[in-house]
């Protein structure tokens, strides 16, 4: 039971309990005066009836049990481990292989040492010729429309000839007149220059040479140059 109302249910059994026992003194009280003459009641000696202790009612201890409150959880943070990605390590550089096809002009390309210069001799018995060349330069031997084509190397400048077949030549003039003003091999010849390149033409047993020097204008590939025509032989 509800502590709050035992707190007025006690009082109003006490209060009931008194008002009963008034009730009842009341009507024994009446009766006795209603029995005596005149009204009066005889001199006696009334003893008060005691009215009866009211017994207390103990109420329940009612123990009560505070509600804890609850502590909130700490909320934790999960520790992220970053992904950490791995970084690729660079492709090696491949340096292709370059093929040098050599011709009659420039070749650009880096340059080597020049080793101390000397002469070698160039004989070719298939076209009939021989000819001397300084030793720095490169000998390559490869075909052109006209015929065969000996080309020697150099970065500052080419040197070659030219072995035209078949009655062509590597290249084409309207002036070629072969005279004496220089003469090769024993052979009358045309020579053509310009400012960057000199070009004498031999004729010879149904062959045409060409013997070609670029010397882009260089007053010591001019010098090698005038060496390098003296020097072509007929076989």
């Amino acid at each position: 039971m509800d502590s709050k109302n035992l707190k007025y249910i006690i009082p109003s059994i006490i209060l009931l309990i008194l008002s009963a026992f008034g009730i009842f003194y009341l009507i024994n009280y009446s009766k006795l005066i209603s029995s005596i003459p005149n009204g009066f009641p005889p001199e006696t000696s009334i003893t008060p009836t005691i009215a009866p202790t009211p017994t207390i009612i103990a109420l329940p201890t009612v123990s009560i049990t505070p509600v804890a409150t609850a502590t909130p959880t700490k909320k934790l943070t999960p520790t992220v481990t970053p992904k950490i990605t791995a970084t690729p390590s660079a492709s090696p550089t491949i340096t292709p292989k370059i093929t040098i096809t050599p011709t009659p002009s420039t070749i650009s390309i880096t340059p080597t040492p020049t080793p101390t210069p000397t002469e070698l001799t160039f004989s070719s018995s298939t076209d009939g010729f021989s000819i001397v060349y300084s030793s720095f330069r490169k000998l390559y031997q490869d075909k052109e429309s006209s015929g065969n084509r000996y080309t020697f190397y150099s970065n500052s400048g080419n040197f070659a000839v030219h072995v035209g077949l078949n009655g062509q030549w590597a290249w084409t003039t309207a002036n070629r007149n072969f005279s004496g003003n220089l003469v090769i091999s024993g052979q009358n010849t045309y020579r053509y220059d310009t400012d960057s390149q000199t070009i004498v033409d031999i004729q010879y047993n149904s062959k045409n040479y060409t013997l070609q020097c670029v010397h882009n204008g260089k007053s010591t590939l001019k010098a090698e140059c005038e060496t390098f025509l003296k020097s072509f032989k007929l076989l």
